[in-house]
């Protein structure tokens, strides 16, 4: 059976990206003298007193540039997964039964994915640049990291289920 096939080249390069930026995120910790706290750390912290203490350590460690870095690589990731996600979503609605209903979910997550993960990417980055935590804008992060996770996750595993359902349904999706 032939129809129309999922568009996953932005979605993989997506992926890509992701790999990259987690390197970079894990190099704080792993090139920093004495850090022990990362970007996950930052992203989740919730107050002004625990994003300076954060902010306080990779400064002392030498790899504050490398954590404006990687933040500026997530915003990046960001655009390409989110993209990706979407068209990947919107493809796979353009199919039957349960693959279009998963693209709706795929499509759907990546516009949450892309709101959160800008929103809470965006508060991280101006704090680190102004070298001061505000407690309103780790509040925010913090606030919309597990939702940012979810939608992440929702893309992620929807695009990996419409692929079997279609490889499985005998649908070929090459």
């Amino acid at each position: 059976m032939t129809g129309p096939k999922p568009d996953l080249r932005w979605w993989l390069w997506g992926l890509a990206a992701f790999g990259i930026v987690i390197a970079l995120s894990v190099s704080i910790t792993v090139f920093g003298d004495g850090v022990t706290w990362g970007i996950g750390e930052h992203q989740a912290a919730g107050s002004a007193a625990r994003v300076d203490e954060i902010q306080t350590q990779w400064r002392a460690g030498g790899v504050r540039n490398l954590a404006i870095v990687a933040m500026l690589g997530d915003l990046v990731f960001i655009g390409i997964y989110g993209w990706g996600s979407w068209r990947a979503g919107r493809s796979f609605m353009a199919m039957p039964g349960a693959l279009g209903l998963l693209g709706v979910l795929i499509a759907a997550s990546a516009v949450v994915f892309v709101l959160c993960d800008y929103t809470e990417t965006l508060l991280q980055l101006v704090q680190l640049l102004r070298e001061r935590g505000s407690d309103a804008m780790a509040a925010t992060a913090a606030a919309v990291r597990p939702i940012k996770s979810v939608a992440w996750l929702a893309s992620f595993f929807g695009v990996l289920a419409a692929l079997a359902i279609g490889r499985v349904g005998g649908r070929t999706l090459d």
